[in-house]
C-alpha cells in the first residue's frame, strides 16, 4: 500500500471494503453498548481527512452517519474522537464535520497530533483519578506500523468493555526488519511488545506468519476474543491483516457476522486462519470445512446445540446460521459414517422438530 502524501487521496477497494466490515459492527456496537451505558466512545486514531477524492466519506464520517441513522434513536453521550498527525488532515475533517448537523449529545473532537500520545494521556488521567473508562472502541488504521506501541494496546483492553481493530501493516513489517535504523527496529519491537520478535522472524521459513502469530499471541494475553482476517486480492495474495480483540462474546460474534456479509465475488477475498487447524476462506460452500471442525471437537459425542453453538461461535470463524446448515446436512446424509443422530426429545421436553435445530436440541456425532 502506497502512502499517500496529499491531504485526500483515491478510496482503494480493500479500503472500501475495511470500511464497510466497520460500518456493519458499528450498526451493532452503537445500539448495544448505548441500551446499558449512558456515555460511550469511538476513537479513530489514524482518521484522515474525512473524505476521499471522490467524493466517498472516509472512516469518521462513516462512523457518525451510523449512529444519527440507526432506526432506533441513540441517547446517552456519544464521544466521537478523531486523530490524526497532520493538521491539513484534521482542518479538512473539520471542514467535512461543519457541513452535517449531529445531535446534541454527539460530541465530536477531531484533533491533530499522535495516536499514541493522544492515548496514552487519556488513559494516564483515568488511571491517576482512579475513573472508569467508558465503553470504547478504537479503530486503528496506520498506513504502516509505527505508533502503535502493544503496551497502549494492552493498556486498552486491560479497560472493561473496550475492543479494538487493527489495520496490521505485515507485508511492510517484513520489509523493514533489517532495516540499518534503529529506530525503525525500535518501531517493530514496540508493536509487539516483545524484544525478539524481529529475530524470531527472521529465523523463520515464513516470516510473514510468524509475525502474524506473534501478534496474536501478544493478544490474546490480554483478550479473550481474537480473531484476524487475512485481507487479500484476486490472485489470493495477503495485502495486510485486519485484528480484532474483544473480552466480549457478542462482540465477537457481530464482528463475526460483518466479515461474512461483505461480498467477497469482487476484487477482494477473506480468510481466516486465526486457528491454523481452521483456516476458512469466506466463500459459499463453507459447510465441508465447518463441519470437519466439528467432527473433530464432538467425535463420537452426544451434545446439545447449546454447546456446539457455544463452540462455533467462541472458538471458529463460523457463525450460528453456518452450525445449523451444517447439522442438516449431515443429518440427511446418505453416508452413514457422516451422519448425526439427534433424540426425539428436546431438553425441555418438547418434540424435536425433523430438521430444526434449535437451543435444547441433543445431537450424537459419528
Amino acid at each position: 500500500m502506497t502512502v499517500p502524501s496529499k491531504t485526500i487521496w483515491p478510496l482503494d477497494t480493500h479500503t472500501s471494503a475495511k470500511h464497510e466490515i466497520l460500518k456493519r459492527y458499528l450498526q451493532c456496537w452503537f445500539p448495544i453498548l448505548n441500551t446499558y451505558h449512558g456515555r460511550i466512545v469511538y476513537v479513530d486514531g489514524f482518521c484522515g481527512p474525512g473524505r476521499y477524492s471522490k467524493g466517498e466519506p472516509g472512516s469518521p464520517l462513516i462512523a457518525i452517519d451510523v449512529a444519527k441513522s440507526h432506526r432506533k434513536a441513540l441517547i446517552g453521550e456519544i464521544v466521537f474522537w478523531f486523530i490524526d498527525e497532520r493538521e491539513d488532515r484534521i482542518e479538512h475533517l473539520k471542514s467535512e464535520l461543519g457541513s452535517i448537523s449531529v445531535p446534541a449529545h454527539f460530541k465530536v473532537h477531531p484533533e491533530s497530533g499522535l495516536f499514541h500520545e493522544k492515548l496514552t494521556r487519556l488513559l494516564d488521567k483515568v488511571d491517576q483519578d482512579k475513573g472508569i473508562l467508558a465503553p470504547t472502541f478504537v479503530f486503528i488504521d496506520p498506513f504502516g506500523f509505527a505508533g502503535i506501541p502493544f503496551a497502549l494496546v494492552e493498556r486498552l483492553l486491560k479497560k472493561t468493555r473496550c475492543e479494538v481493530l487493527i489495520t496490521f501493516m505485515v507485508d511492510a513489517i517484513n520489509r523493514f526488519l533489517q532495516h540499518p535504523d534503529p529506530k525503525i527496529v525500535n518501531h517493530i519491537n514496540e508493536l509487539f511488545g516483545r524484544p525478539d520478535c524481529v529475530e524470531l522472524a527472521l529465523k523463520s521459513s515464513d516470516r510473514i506468519g510468524t509475525l502474524r502469530d506473534i501478534y496474536q499471541q501478544q493478544l490474546e494475553r490480554v483478550a479473550k476474543f481474537v480473531r484476524y482476517f487475512e485481507m487479500r486480492d484476486a490472485n489470493n495474495r495477503v495485502q495486510y491483516l485486519l485484528f480484532f480483540a474483544s473480552n466480549h462474546p457478542l462482540g465477537h460474534v457481530k464482528m463475526k457476522e460483518a466479515m461474512w456479509a461483505i461480498d467477497t465475488a469482487g476484487e477482494f477475498r477473506f480468510s481466516d486462519a486465526t486457528n491454523p487447524l481452521q483456516s476458512v476462506l469466506f466463500e459459499s460452500d463453507y459447510t465441508p470445512a465447518l463441519w470437519t471442525i466439528l467432527q473433530g471437537r464432538f467425535v463420537g459425542q452426544e451434545v446439545t446445540t447449546d454447546r456446539i453453538l457455544d463452540f462455533v461461535n467462541d472458538e471458529t470463524a463460523f457463525l450460528g446460521k453456518h452450525m445449523k446448515r451444517a447439522l442438516k446436512e449431515h443429518l440427511n446424509t446418505a453416508v452413514d459414517s457422516e451422519r448425526i443422530a439427534v433424540r426425539e426429545t428436546k431438553a425441555d421436553g418438547k418434540k424435536w422438530i425433523r430438521g430444526s435445530f434449535p437451543p435444547g436440541v441433543f445431537v450424537t456425532f459419528p
